[in-house]
């Protein structure tokens, strides 16, 4: 099957759909493989979430996404998708949560299916506590989130 190509995205619209994207909102991933079609724009936006269990704001995602290359990316939209349609996926591994005011990270969305719990999530439940403490109970230290899939070349 043939995939969409990179975009060449204009740099003012980039800045424009960054400042559209809720400023509580974060993606976190379970460490788990993800199961969508290799090669598809919703995989290509997801794998540029490289830390386990450590929030990464949605902002940063869609920035990471729209430098792909120095001449292209995935349009915001795009990955705003993913990561929604993601969410009902069959396990879902990346979560979408706001961070609240208590500092609690909760399902932005109802998660049927989350690889790290043996239930679903409803929107507004607990994903990842203020003290990192994960649905599969895992602690995160803060600062030091581990990457499965860090590589420095495709961040810079």
């Amino acid at each position: 099957m043939r995939h969409r190509e990179l975009e060449r995205l204009n740099a003012a619209a980039v800045v424009e759909a960054i400042a559209r994207t809720p400023i509580d909102h974060f993606v976190i991933w379970d460490g788990r493989a993800c199961g969508v079609q290799s090669g598809s724009l919703r995989s290509r936006a997801l794998s540029l979430v490289h830390e386990v269990w450590s929030p990464v704001p949605l902002r940063v995602l869609i920035q990471r996404a729209a430098r792909i290359t120095d001449q292209a990316g995935l349009d915001p939209d795009t990955v705003r998708s993913a990561v929604r349609l993601h969410q009902t996926a069959k396990p879902a591994v990346y979560l979408l949560v706001r961070k609240a005011v208590s500092g609690d990270y909760l399902a932005v969305a109802d998660i049927p299916w989350p690889a790290a719990s043996a239930r679903p999530l409803r929107a507004g439940e607990v994903v990842l506590d203020r003290h990192g403490r994960g649905l599969g109970g895992a602690v995160q230290a803060a600062g030091q989130a581990r990457s499965l899939r860090y590589r420095p070349a495709a961040l810079s």
